[in-house]
């Protein structure tokens, strides 16, 4: 059996995978995670639904994941690495394209002061729309792109500086 600590914003969760049986925070799930074909896309095979993901690592244990034009950051510790206690994680405090397209649409200025999880770009790539939503609480410092432009993966999209708490 394996254990990890999951940690997505504020929340973090226990994740314990003995062969084929997953359980999040003692809860048996009935879930599969299958990779497919394209580099870093996942297929999440649910009771109720199937749903794409796509994963990228940020290095330093962090991940960022896209799904259902959501977005979040991921940081993922083994459990006989650290004891389990409620640690602040730092977030960079930039946001950064997942995959290449196009800017639909930018929803702060420098300035902003924003929340964890407040949609600050939307991204359009293969047809598909998808929020990308800030990981730390913060004030915008800098945003480096406009609607209707063509970004690369990995280009920078918006510089927060996180709030300390």
């Amino acid at each position: 059996m394996s254990i990890y600590y999951v940690t997505v914003g504020k929340n973090e969760y226990q994740v314990e995978i003995n062969g084929k049986q997953y359980k999040i925070d003692g809860v048996l799930v009935q879930a599969a995670l299958v990779a497919l074909k394209e580099r870093g896309k996942y297929l999440l095979n649910g009771v109720a639904r199937k749903t794409e993901i796509y994963i990228e690592s940020l290095g330093n244990s962090q991940y960022t994941l896209n799904a259902n034009r959501r977005h979040a950051i991921a940081k993922v510790e083994r459990g006989n690495s650290r004891r389990r206690s409620k640690i602040k994680t730092a977030s960079s405090g930039s946001l950064t394209a997942p995959i290449s397209g196009i800017v639909i649409s930018v929803h702060v200025t420098p300035g902003d002061t924003i929340e964890t999880g407040q949609i600050l770009v939307v991204l359009e790539s293969m047809k598909m729309q998808m929020e990308m939503r800030s990981a730390c609480a913060g004030v915008v410092d800098l945003v480096n792109v406009q609607p209707k432009t063509q970004i690369a993966k990995g280009e920078l999209l918006i510089k927060i500086i996180p709030r300390e708490n």
